[in-house]
């Protein structure tokens, strides 16, 4: 993980932010698994999270994740990397999540196949942390191993009361 200038960057609690660096599922407060899995859309699809170093995320391969002419609907892989580079940043050791919120500003996939067999991992990885942003790479793999996708996804890390002025925050994000 590197941090724009080479330093290690934290933002907020460092202490708190290492306790998520730990690797360990019981070391992730439950409302940040909530918040990153629990929404209607990820029910929804069935997205399950099942790693944290890396983080890897799963989706089966149902009729709620085809598109019309294939088994894998390109919405639901960018909903799936999307979930795994949160997931990936709240749990890096370099945001305390109890005092900073992350909300997705860029989000670039690449697709490179259809998948084989019956489910989806998405794997991913900090790259970069920057001042205001961490940064993942993804990469989305079938049954059989092949990469089916890959990532690069910015998170933009934001106070939890919002940044005056700025439309961004609780009461009018402007990302999703």
């Amino acid at each position: 993980m590197s941090s724009g200038g080479g330093t290690s960057r934290v933002h907020g609690d460092a202490g708190i932010a290492a306790r998520l660096a730990g690797g360990r599922l019981s070391d992730v407060p439950l409302d940040v698994l909530r918040a990153g899995l629990r929404l209607p859309l990820h029910d929804y699809l069935g997205l399950e999270l099942t790693g944290l170093r890396p983080v890897v995320v799963e989706v089966g391969l149902t009729e709620h994740t085809r598109s019309r002419d294939a088994p894998l609907h390109g919405g639901v892989v960018a909903t799936l990397v999307d979930v795994a580079a949160n997931i990936a940043a709240a749990t890096s050791g370099a945001v305390d999540i109890t005092r900073y919120g992350l909300r997705t500003a860029r989000l670039e996939v690449e697709y490179h196949a259809r998948p084989n067999g019956d489910r989806v991992r998405a794997e991913a990885t900090v790259v970069e942390v920057e001042r205001r942003s961490v940064r993942s790479r993804c990469t989305v793999t079938d049954g059989d191993g092949r990469r089916v996708a890959s990532a690069l996804v910015t998170v933009r890390v934001l106070p939890r009361g919002g940044v005056a002025g700025t439309g961004l925050g609780p009461d009018g994000d402007a990302a999703c």
